[in-house]
């Protein structure tokens, strides 16, 4: 993503968001953790890797604004509270999966590496079924039994769409 706040910024421009992003006129506490994440990196890369950014960076950058307005500060456990909330919006708004960490105390989005290794291990967990379920749609079309209905119910339900059957 080329601009330094582009997840944070998506979600606050989204109407159907607006009550997660925002908070009277200041963001909510989940996009301000957000924000603050992007300023210091989430959305750079070391190498071939996602950067890693410091849960206490985060709560020191969040707890400067907060100060600077007279507001009581934060600590950095509600700030790994909040960025497993804005988590769950940034999946649910744009599909994208950020990954906080408790033990390592760090965020970052979750790289191309382990989202190979993730799709893998799903895949290897699902494989056998596929298999039988391409057998079954061999076995209707060979007999003219009309299926579409229930592999549209599946796609839908999944996102899922079966291409082809060999």
């Amino acid at each position: 993503m080329s601009n330094q706040h582009g997840l944070s910024s998506l979600i606050c421009a989204a109407e159907t968001w607006e009550q997660f992003a925002w908070k009277g006129n200041d963001l909510s506490a989940p996009l301000r953790a957000l924000y603050a994440a992007e300023s210091r990196g989430l959305l750079q890369k070391r190498g071939d890797r996602p950067v890693e950014v410091a849960v206490a960076d985060i709560a020191a950058d969040i707890n400067g604004y907060l100060l600077s307005f007279g507001k009581a500060t934060i600590s950095e456990n509600a700030v790994l509270n909040n960025l497993r909330q804005v988590a769950l919006y940034l999946n649910a708004a744009l599909g994208v999966s950020i990954r906080p960490d408790r033990q390592a105390m760090t965020v970052q989005i979750v790289g191309e590496f382990e989202t190979v290794e993730t799709i893998q291990r799903y895949f290897a967990q699902v494989e056998a079924k596929l298999k039988k379920l391409g057998s079954q749609i061999k076995h209707a079309e060979a007999m003219g039994y009309d299926v579409s209905r229930q592999l549209q119910a599946a796609e839908d339900a999944t996102g899922v769409k079966l291409l082809a059957v060999n």
